[in-house]
């Protein structure tokens, strides 16, 4: 009889789903991790034949990758929920965003950034995509590199600012240059899992000449470009006075639509856009709780066509007061009931499409594919384990089903990246929540004191 292996820890008896090529769901398996590393998966008899080491009993639940948030701005979580319902996308800008970036500092970008990677790993999140937020580059990443999330994030930057944001505008050079030098000051390393990526404003705040030289950085160190585009009826309209076309047309006339680019809400998308999509393949990232908050209209859009078309679609929960929450099962549950309502007509989005967008989707429009996003051998053992002992998870019948429908992040028991408890019978592992939760709400209120910001309610406080 051969010598068993030697793993860090074995997974076992859990409901596995893979999200692998061919989609396995395994019950009563096992997971050997070795080195941060999945070495092995499969039933439980077959990897325990193999391997031995320290056991962690799953109990039956359902176990499954990390979830990919491939679109928000992590670093304002720290004001997330202020906006009342009755503010307008402009008053949003003008009354909450203006204020909170000439006001915000380096340490409320930590808090911001702490809280909001205890949010994602509380939620079963692993990975997320900032698209670029941050005024104060140091205490960002600090505060990213705590819980143990991975992460890409970034300056917040454009050429061509509305007024209302103009203190995050610079020279195209200078914006260049920042992007550049992010990327040389912050790599994303296995001790550092936060790191710098190329994150744009777009829509009307970039110059075609920011986009193509961005784009050039991009390849230069290997990362992805993330860009917001076609979000806003107004900003379709400014596209086509301004360059005589529309957003998606411009840029694919720039030379920057293919794989190595990542599209945020593409709300607005036109029908005469879809076959450039589907022949340049860049990633979409889906955002339907923040569309939804304000009406802006992306569960009527095409993302289904696009999907037909086989272009990859990944979700997002985006920014505090758009969408609020990160909890990424409410983004599936938006996007697999939502489209069904606007088009009348069941399914569009199935459970198992929003599953792929919420995991592996996410990882290909981040650029990191081979390492996350499905449980494969010789990938991050960046893994999700849910209880069974909540009545929302009961019965333990379609247990995709229950994900996606029912349990949402209430389940979530423990979470792994690189093998390694950052969440461990529903606690962070690296920092105390009942410790910092009066840092929290002390530092927001203070922050909110210099933003001259004040809360609306229409419900008398006594």
């Amino acid at each position: 009889m051969s010598e068993k292996a030697k793993a860090d820890l074995i997974l076992t008896n859990g409901y596995i789903l893979t999200v692998d090529p061919s989609r396995r769901m395994i019950e009563n398996g096992a997971i050997a991790i070795v080195d941060g590393r999945i070495a092995a998966i499969g039933k439980n008899a077959e990897v325990l034949r193999d391997y031995e080491g320290e056991q962690y009993d799953c109990n039956g639940g359902v176990v499954h990758p990390g979830l990919i948030d491939a679109h928000e701005h992590a670093v304002w979580h720290l004001v997330r929920c202020w906006v009342a319902d009755t503010f307008s996308v402009r008053e949003v800008w003008e009354d909450y965003e203006d204020p909170l970036v000439r006001n915000i500092s380096s340490y409320d970008e930590h808090l911001g950034m702490l809280l909001a990677t205890m949010e994602m790993a509380l939620n079963g999140t692993t990975f997320f995509g900032d698209t670029g937020s941050s005024r104060h580059l140091e205490g960002m990443f600090t505060g990213g590199n705590i819980v143990g999330v991975k992460g890409f994030t970034g300056a917040g930057i454009g050429d061509n600012y509305i007024p209302e944001l103009a203190i995050m505008q610079y020279s195209t050079n200078k914006c260049l240059d920042i992007l550049e030098q992010q990327l040389k000051d912050y790599p994303r390393t296995r001790k550092r899992p936060v790191g710098a990526h190329i994150g744009l404003a777009g829509m009307e705040h970039c110059s075609g000449d920011l986009i193509v030289g961005s784009k050039e950085l991009a390849k230069k160190y290997g990362v992805q470009m993330q860009v917001h585009l076609s979000v806003y009826e107004d900003e379709v309209k400014y596209f086509v006075k301004e360059y005589g076309m529309t957003p998606i047309k411009y840029y694919d006339s720039l030379g920057v639509l293919d794989e190595g680019t990542t599209l945020v809400h593409a709300i607005q998308t036109q029908e005469d856009e879809l076959p450039i999509l589907a022949r340049k393949r860049p990633y979409i990232i889906h955002c339907p709780g923040a569309s939804a908050k304000y009406g802006l209209g992306a569960l009527s859009g095409y993302f289904p066509e696009m999907m037909d078309m086989g272009v990859d679609i990944a979700l997002g929960t985006d920014a505090g007061n758009w969408s609020d929450g990160l909890d990424m099962f409410m983004q599936m549950y938006l996007a697999a009931v939502g489209h069904r309502e606007t088009k009348k007509e069941a399914p569009i989005f199935t459970r198992e499409d929003v599953f792929v967008m919420g995991t592996i989707n996410g990882a290909k429009a981040l650029g990191v594919e081979s390492e996350c996003g499905s449980l494969e051998v010789g990938k991050a053992a960046d893994i999700v384990v849910h209880t069974t002992l909540r009545p929302e998870a009961l019965p333990a019948y379609d247990r995709l089903n229950s994900l996606v429908y029912a349990t949402q992040g209430k389940t979530v028991n423990s979470v792994l990246v690189d093998g390694e408890f950052i969440v461990k019978d529903g606690k962070c592992t690296r920092v105390s929540l009942e410790e910092m939760a009066p840092v929290f709400n002390e530092h927001a209120m203070n922050l909110a004191e210099r933003m001259k910001f004040k809360l609306q309610r229409t419900w008398p406080l006594v």
